[in-house]
Order: C-alpha cells, then structure tokens, then sequence
C-alpha cells in the first residue's frame, strides 16, 4: 500500500520546496478559509489514513473550527499545482499520484471558501488557536472519498493565525 501526503502550505514536494522546511500559511482575516483542496478523478477513490492541523498562536483564544470533508463542488482557486506538490510518504520509489491539479483541484492558502455545501464531513474540532490536532483512523474504518469529489480540509477562524495542516491517504 503505497500512501501520499498533502501539506497545506509549502516546503514538500520538489516544486514548492523552500528552505528544506514546511513554511505554514499565514491567514491575515477571520472567517471560513478553505486550506486545502484535493480533486479525485473519476478513475480512483482516497482512502483517508490520518490529517492534522496545527497553529502558531501565541496567547489563548476562542477555538478554531476545523473540518475534513467530502464535498462535490469545490472553492475556485487561483494557483494550479503539479502532482509534485503531493509526495509518496511511506515509499520514496512510489510512483506519482494519479489527482488531477488543476486550479480547481490542489491549493494550498488562505483562499475563502466559496462552496460550503458538504456532502460527507469525516471530522470536525474545534482547535485553539495555541494547539493542534492530529486524527488517524483505526484500521479497517478509514473514510473513503468517492470518485469525481474533492476532500477539502477547512476552517473557521476566531483570529488570524499561521497554520499547517496536511493530509495523508491512499489511492484505491
């Protein structure tokens, strides 16, 4: 089983790395801020192993929602990414992943979320702005996407914050 892992911000892959580090994304305005967006072809589903969320916070605060999810019509997005920006993260001889990257298919940043219509949420938290979270699913019960969706990882901001959330799953 070869798995992939998506970060929300830059510092994997070869085409976004920087410095040999994870830079968070650094969200400047309060509200609903998708984080990251994954598009599924029609030709796989994903099977969700683990994601997580962490922030910078400095000082305590109202907790930030966060929210995994299937959704069938996704945010539009500005910044199209190559399969280089998702990595294999337990095979380092893995082929590429098979999602399609297009504007609409892989972001990561600080872009509101414009669909919020969710058809199947796999996990939502509420995180403090000074905290993380981190969910892997039990063996055997891990959600699966379904072809032709997208897993959007979002979240509803109290302050503003820098954060880093990744994902990592299979391709079935």
């Amino acid at each position: 089983m070869t798995l992939y892992i998506a970060y929300n911000c830059s510092g994997v892959g070869a085409a976004t790395q920087t410095n040999n580090a994870i830079q968070g994304v650094a969200y400047t305005t309060t509200g609903s801020r998708m984080m990251l967006q994954l598009d599924i072809p029609s030709t796989i589903q994903l099977r969700i192993i683990e994601w997580g969320v962490s922030f910078n916070g400095s000082a305590a605060g109202t907790p930030n929602i966060v929210e995994l999810a299937q959704v069938g019509t996704g945010t539009t997005v500005t910044t199209a990414h190559t399969t280089s920006s998702i990595v294999p993260y337990n095979d380092p001889n893995a082929a590429a992943s098979r999602l399609t990257m297009a504007t609409s298919g892989f972001y990561s940043g600080a872009v509101t979320r414009t669909s919020t219509t969710v058809d199947r949420i796999f996990d939502s938290q509420l995180v403090a702005p000074t905290n993380q979270y981190v969910k892997m699913w039990p063996l055997g019960r891990e959600p699966v996407v379904a072809v032709s969706k997208k897993l959007q990882m979002s979240m509803t901001l109290n302050t503003a914050a820098t954060a880093i959330g990744y994902v990592i799953f299979e391709e079935i």
